[in-house]
């Protein structure tokens, strides 16, 4: 998988100064709204072709309550012509950042006031890609829009089959008519 260019928006955007949200009593939240409209590197194997997301940040007790959607685009491989392709995904997220140690989560708050969503945004992302690339009703990729004969036809792998199978096909033949 090979991207068509290598300027992103850093994963730094995702670190969000919670400060303020600490200092308010338990209960306080605030919306806040991410936009990234251009390529984000998040690590090195994932890259966002967009990123829009709406979250609410709750000040809980031990921590700060991240819930919200995610809306953006995976760069994957195709599952029928192995082309890179982005896939739209969208994915809600509900995770709690410690801000001590007594909780036991892998997400915190550092010491200072920042929290990095890039490793939750990661792993919800990878978790979002379906394996096999959609299909619309005629089994068509709704990225490529190409079939399985399609890219093997393209490939020589057409309807020849290797003539030691000829005979299953003539088999597969006859077991079609008697069913009519």
């Amino acid at each position: 998988m090979t991207p068509d260019n290598h300027h992103y928006v850093s994963s730094r955007i995702l670190r969000l100064n919670v400060g303020y949200i600490t200092s308010q009593n338990v209960g306080f939240s605030r919306e806040t709204s991410i936009e990234v409209p251009s390529k984000l590197q998040v690590t090195t194997d994932l890259i966002l072709g967009h990123m829009y997301a709406t979250l609410r940040l709750s000040h809980a007790h031990g921590g700060i309550l991240v819930q919200g959607t995610v809306e953006t685009s995976v760069l994957t491989d195709c599952s029928r012509c192995a082309e890179a392709v982005w896939l739209p995904v969208e994915f809600e997220i509900q995770e709690l950042f410690a801000t001590n140690d007594d909780l036991d989560t892998e997400y915190r708050v550092d010491d200072s006031n920042f929290l990095d969503l890039g490793p939750l945004i990661r792993e919800e992302a990878l978790l979002s890609v379906p394996m096999v690339t959609p299909t619309d009703a005629e089994n068509r990729c709704v990225i490529c829009e190409r079939t399985f004969g399609d890219v093997l036809r393209e490939h020589g792998l057409g309807d020849d089959i290797d003539p030691r199978l000829e005979i299953l096909r003539s088999l597969r033949d006859q077991m079609n008519q008697s069913d009519e």
